[in-house]
């Protein structure tokens, strides 16, 4: 299966860019295949338009400004407000501009300190994360990178536990003493979640950050992935410290992600240095990229493509959910399924 050619891939939200990079000016972005503008409106709320102006074509991302909260395209100046309404021909600047100068707009709205863009009508919500309005928790952001690697592919990674002794031998892997934790899972909407207590490595970067001095320690985990783009990996240590990573694969095409990532942590920066959190988690994911961009863009639904073993059930029922998915979001399947009878 490639994402791009499946149409419900574009009826979810996905997050794009952080809020703060539109300050400056407007910024393009590419989303399931397809150039987007992103810019920020005199409100402080986000707008995504096709990026071509209606005009000649051109990028309205390229030189363009954003004046009196509308985007002004660099070639000719013609304004655009957040619906993709033309408002301002400055050529004839007492014409109202008629309906067939409108660009292209997507659905865009700010959360988690993100621009979310769905490109047609959406099927579900925004999702909602866990301890994003705790004040216990701090929020801090690791990384923005672009993966040469299937978006699906990473969200299946997130899930799977047992490459951890073999991908990640150098941060808390241990190849020689491979886990082969027990899996529970469980029902979310939309989505895979597990729980599993895995022993890890300790070494002395990360003993700084846990606060932990033992060479070993156990990681309690609680791991979701929702459907296409949102997972989070929730890990509780012995000493009771969380960190809950919230990691973001936004699909720029088949075989390129933007891949984002933050964490929300219940200690402080006394406790742990934001900067030491981070940089241990880039190396994290560094090692995940490292295999996964070996990979090609195709994802495969039939279950018969790939070899599986037992800890491969949450990647297996991700694949059976997908596959459904294919058939029409479950609310529409119903009323099909209903109209049918």
């Amino acid at each position: 299966m490639l994402i791009t050619q499946e149409p419900i891939f574009r009826r979810f939200w996905y997050p794009t860019l952080k809020l703060s990079e539109l300050e400056d000016g407007p910024k393009a972005f590419t989303l399931l295949g397809e150039d987007i503008v992103l810019w920020q409106q005199s409100d402080g709320e986000p707008a995504a338009l096709e990026d071509k102006c209606p005009h000649r074509s051109v990028k309205l991302s390229v030189d363009s400004l954003v004046v009196d909260g509308a985007l002004r395209c660099g070639y000719h100046g013609w304004r655009f407000d957040g619906g993709g309404g033309c408002v301002l021909v400055p050529q004839t600047p007492d014409l109202t501009p008629p309906a067939r100068n409108a660009a292209k707009a997507y659905h865009c709205q700010a959360r988690y300190g993100y621009v979310w863009v769905c490109l047609e009508e959406p099927v579900r919500d925004i999702p909602d994360l866990p301890y994003a309005d705790n004040p216990d928790f701090r929020q801090i952001f690791e990384y923005d990178q672009t993966w040469s690697a299937n978006a699906l592919r990473i969200g299946e990674n997130a899930l799977d536990v047992s490459h951890i002794s073999f991908v990640h031998r150098a941060t808390f892997g241990e190849d020689d003493n491979p886990v082969s934790p027990g899996l529970e899972l469980f029902d979310i909407e939309d989505g895979v979640g597990l729980e599993s207590e895995v022993p890890v490595a300790n070494r002395e970067d990360q003993q700084k950050n846990l606060n932990i001095a033992d060479s070993h320690t156990t990681r309690y985990m609680t791991i979701t992935w929702r459907l296409p783009a949102v997972f989070t990996i929730c890990i509780k240590y012995p000493t009771g410290l969380i960190h809950q990573i919230i990691g973001f694969t936004t699909p720029i095409d088949d075989q390129h992600t933007h891949r984002c990532q933050f964490v929300y942590r219940n200690d402080s920066e006394e406790d742990a240095s934001s900067e030491s959190i981070a940089a241990f988690d880039c190396l994290v994911a560094a090692e995940d990229k490292l295999i996964l961009e070996s990979g090609g863009p195709d994802y495969p639904l039939d279950l018969h493509a790939e070899a599986h073993m037992y800890l491969d059930r949450p990647g297996i029922l991700m694949r059976q959910m997908l596959s459904e998915w294919l058939d029409g979001p479950p609310e529409e399947r119903t009323k099909f399924e209903t109209a049918a009878e």
